[in-house]
């Protein structure tokens, strides 16, 4: 009786080796998404609710650049009962969302994706606090959303310049004057004199105040001479490690 048990383990353990989506995690560790992505959804024929498929479809159609496809794949993936499981599709679910991000054509789109990408990466560490490419990542999506953030902010502060521009009246000959000076002043490298002299001009002139944008580029060569930096660029490229299958 014990020998019958013990061969009827083997068997079933032969049959899951066989199983088409092992033959799919083979595809996908060889490079093969699309080969793998055949063999998960042959599998689904015979396993339709098997959540690991719906995770392993979803990271494929990720690797293939199906973005929407995985992200629907994916959201099922992520209410898997597993903790740790369900925290790698949330992983996954997140780098879908920000390579969306990167695909939009405008800001918005752009800010909705990555904020969904960094409140799935959240979820993904809620659920495995060990899950360090998690960590890294969340801080690389916040950076580029707060970037984002920063230049729609800026666009709209210019367009609503440009907007006031059109609005005022000329300069008067006074501020004429002023604006001269201040770019002798400049090109002499006495940038604070200009500065002051155009901020003194714009209080008390009322045709002046469309000289402020000069007044800006003045101060970011003063703060640059100051040994302001740039910012560092973004290493984005290792945001999707740690994609797997399962």
């Amino acid at each position: 009786m014990r020998f019958l048990t013990v061969v009827f383990c083997l068997f079933l353990a032969a049959l899951a080796c066989a199983r088409p989506i092992n033959d799919g995690n083979k595809l996908f560790a060889a490079g093969d998404y699309a080969g793998a992505l055949e063999k998960y959804m042959k599998a689904r024929e015979s396993e339709p609710a098997n959540p690991l498929l719906f995770y392993n479809i979803g990271t494929c159609q990720y690797k293939l650049g199906n973005y929407e496809e995985a992200k629907k794949e994916l959201e099922s993936a992520v209410r898997m009962p597993d903790q740790k499981m369900a925290a790698k599709a949330a992983y996954n679910l997140a780098n879908t969302h920000f390579r969306m991000g990167e695909k939009a054509s405008e800001g918005s789109e752009r800010i909705a994706a990555w904020r969904e990408s960094v409140g799935y990466l959240k979820k993904a560490i809620d659920l495995d606090n060990k899950f360090e490419n998690a960590k890294k990542n969340v801080e690389i999506v916040q950076r580029r959303l707060k970037e984002e953030l920063d230049k729609q902010k800026e666009n709209k502060d210019q367009n609503q310049d440009q907007n006031n521009d059109q609005k005022q009246p000329p300069l008067s000959e006074k501020a004429k004057e002023a604006l001269a000076r201040a770019l002798q002043l400049s090109k002499d490298g006495k940038y604070a004199e200009a500065k002051e002299l155009l901020e003194n001009t714009i209080a008390e002139d009322e045709t002046a105040g469309q000289l402020s944008g000069h007044v800006q580029r003045i101060d970011d060569v003063i703060e640059i001479k100051a040994g302001r930096k740039p910012k560092a660029k973004i290493d984005a490229s290792n945001t999707d490690n740690d994609l797997e299958v399962i």
